[in-house]
């Protein structure tokens, strides 16, 4: 059975604003037969004890396409200007075959590209736009394709560190596009890149 095939999994988002944040409540839905596991957060190492910790606040925010920006939790594309010697290891919700999930996202105003490979720029580092709409995004991966594997997480077991033969390519996107009036948004001057890695399903509105 080929992954196109067991994969339907439906997004549902109410985007809102809260104080100064941009809020996503979402719901997602497995209608297929295969189990799925969901991006919620990015894992990072506690120089202490040497552990992988949850980093639940860590959103990509990229410029495009065209007029608008890419906002969620799914894997970032790599940085074109340096080597990683330790890739980003993506910690995710499972989504049982039939089951539903439900998040929350908050995203900072004013609305400026980030990515866990990239620390914040100075604001005069930035160049300032204005964009037509906001595109939410959320990655996941489907169980038992690419060699997956996912492992509880220690001391957070609602999570799984998840692992393929290739992470980054194996990844999926379910997308909701939101028109926006007059909303600024940052983009970065720096090297930072935009092409999204992975496969891409049809956006859903």
């Amino acid at each position: 059975m080929s992954d196109a095939a067991v994969a339907d999994i439906r997004l549902s988002c109410a985007p809102g604003k809260e104080k100064n944040d941009l809020v996503f409540s979402y719901k997602l839905e497995n209608q297929g037969k295969v189990a799925a596991y969901v991006m919620d957060a990015v894992a990072t190492i506690d120089g202490a004890s040497g552990l992988a910790k949850p980093n639940l606040r860590s959103v990509v925010v990229l410029a495009g396409p065209e007029e608008a920006a890419t906002v969620g939790k799914f894997m970032p594309p790599l940085p074109t200007d340096r080597r990683i010697a330790v890739p980003l290891i993506p910690l995710a919700r499972p989504l049982a075959a039939g089951g539903t999930l439900q998040g929350r996202i908050e995203v900072p105003l004013p609305l400026a590209e980030t990515s866990p490979y990239f620390a914040d720029l100075s604001l005069r580092q930035y160049e300032v736009a204005e964009i037509k709409a906001v595109i939410f995004t959320i990655g996941y991966w489907l169980a038992g394709v690419d060699g997956l594997v996912a492992l509880p997480l220690e001391g957070a077991p609602e999570l799984c560190t998840v692992a393929a033969r290739n992470t980054l390519r194996s990844a999926r996107r379910l997308s909701q596009r939101f028109s926006v009036r007059s909303l600024q948004f940052l983009t970065r001057t720096d090297q930072f890149p935009r092409d999204m890695p992975g496969a891409t399903e049809a956006e859903r509105s």
